[in-house]
């Protein structure tokens, strides 16, 4: 199971402030909400910080992704990476020499990242 984490730092804050390993991304935002409120005096986070608090929660764990949950019937598979940015970095590795692309298309990149997997 994936872990959540966040940094105040991480949205333009100054402030140390951070959760590690949370069991959900709902246990996390819960728990912000009270530091949002005890510590810098917001009631109610405001849906476009929630936004940004959002696009920087980390999950940790191992990363997966099978080329075949996107349609390619190469075989090919990346199992216990350390992070997204990890996987990535050696898919658009296998992309290149494997398939012959000069870099991922955005579209199949959305696809790829709706594919990947936390354990």
């Amino acid at each position: 199971m994936p872990k959540y984490s966040f940094k105040c730092a991480d949205v333009g804050m100054d402030c140390g402030f951070e959760i590690v390993n949370a069991g959900s991304e709902e246990e996390l935002l819960e728990m912000l909400k009270i530091h949002a409120k005890d510590s810098h005096g917001v009631a109610s986070i405001p849906p476009e910080l929630l936004n940004k608090i959002k696009q920087n929660i980390r999950k940790t764990g191992k990363y997966y992704f099978s080329c075949s949950s996107v349609g390619m019937n190469c075989g090919f598979e990346i199992m216990g990476a350390s992070s997204e940015q990890e996987l990535l970095e050696e898919l658009a590795i296998h992309a290149k020499m494997s398939h012959g692309m000069t870099s991922i298309p955005q579209d199949t990149l959305n696809k790829i990242k709706q594919n990947i997997k936390v354990m």
